[in-house]
């Protein structure tokens, strides 16, 4: 029997009183968020089409997991909290977590100079060399692999590694001196993977499998690196354009670092609670990470928006809230941690043109207002 939006929310409620865990909402109260955030999503999606997986977390307890949509438009396959999606962008701070476990290990300092790491890294650049906490917090100011910058073919471009990038990156011309300019890079993430894949002898998805996702218990969450085949959870990626006509859309990539992690809602709460609870770092290293960057000059850096950004998180100006989105073919994602409140909300989905950014702040916005 074909699953519906609906079953699939009901599915959500029993296994959260399947939980039985202290800070979740009873079954009323439970019931009636589960209707109000089915009512959002609806406003934002067609349930018969490409959706959304849904996770709201308040101090690492989950209070909602839910799907809305469809994981496979043509199979009729609803999404349910354990469909796997392309992060994109989001695991940009898994990366930064990967690096910091480094730090903690002694094996790396971040104000070295990446070539300390990468002896064969050969970029021109005028003024200081690039360091590590430079490429964590874009201000190295080295070219973007996805960017015009970029100058390989299509081909080429779906096969490349952490090493062929660097060789890529090596035959650039840097855009500035780093440390005086905010810009975001997919190329920098992509050299930390490197750099802990040097320091660790592991590829960098078997080093997050051992000191990021397995300690967390994160059980099905994979990184595509051309070593690892897809789940068959996975959902498939489309675009819905103007019109609403629904195509596939699909841009699988093997680089890691920058992306390329394909998680559940269910696995992201067991990744929050273990960020919250200090389980993969230590407190000062965590937040360290959910604390804005500053240049060379000691001025804090800011974003097209003015809010900062740490360690793979964007630092809200106003408010104690970190986030990231992701966005690529066939995958749209946002992850905004609560650090006042203590509230996690994830929406992720594959459809590319969903505004999931927008959604997941209606969303904390419903469960703040009827906090406690």
């Amino acid at each position: 029997m074909r699953q519906t939006a609906g079953h699939v929310g009901c599915f959500a409620l029993a296994l959260l009183l399947a939980l039985d865990l202290p800070a979740a909402l009873d079954a009323e109260q439970q019931g009636a968020r589960e209707r109000e955030v089915r009512a959002l999503v609806e406003k934002t999606i067609d349930v018969k089409g490409p959706g959304v997986a849904v996770l709201v977390s308040r101090h690492g307890v989950p209070l909602l997991m839910a799907g809305y949509g469809l994981a496979d438009v043509k199979a009729g396959t609803p999404i349910t909290p354990d469909s796997l999606f392309d992060l994109a962008s989001v695991s940009k701070h898994m990366t930064a977590v990967a690096i910091l476990t480094l730090v903690e290990k002694g094996k790396l300092k971040l104000d070295q100079p990446i070539a300390h790491y990468l002896e064969d890294f050969a970029v021109p650049v005028k003024g200081r060399a690039v360091t590590v906490t430079d490429l964590v917090h874009h201000v190295s100011g080295l070219a973007d692999y996805t960017s015009d910058d970029w100058d390989g073919s299509d081909e080429e471009f779906a096969t490349l590694t952490t090493e062929a990038h660097l060789k890529w990156l090596n035959g650039t011309k840097a855009r500035r001196a780093p440390g005086i300019k905010y810009q975001y890079n997919n190329s920098e993430y992509a050299l930390l993977a490197l750099i802990v894949e040097r320091l660790s002898g592991q590829t960098f998805a078997q080093y997050a499998h051992d000191h990021l996702f397995a300690p967390a218990g994160m059980k099905h969450t994979v990184i595509l690196d051309g070593a690892t085949k897809l789940p068959g959870s996975t959902v498939k990626g489309y675009v819905t354009n103007d019109d609403g006509k629904v195509e596939r859309s699909s841009s699988p990539t093997i680089i890691t670092g920058d992306g390329s992690v394909y998680t559940s809602v269910r696995d992201l709460a067991l990744w929050d609670k273990a960020l919250r609870d200090y389980k993969i770092i230590a407190t000062r290293s965590q937040k360290l990470a959910w604390t804005g960057g500053h240049y060379d000059n000691g001025k804090p850096i800011k974003d097209e928006d003015g809010d900062g950004y740490g360690f793979g998180w964007v630092i809200d100006k106003e408010r104690h809230i970190v986030s990231h989105s992701g966005s690529w073919g066939g995958t749209a994602t946002y992850l905004l941690l609560d650090l006042e409140e203590g509230f996690t909300v994830a929406v992720l989905s594959n459809d590319e043109n969903t505004d999931t950014s927008s959604l997941a702040e209606k969303i904390l916005a419903l469960f703040s207002t009827n906090s406690d």
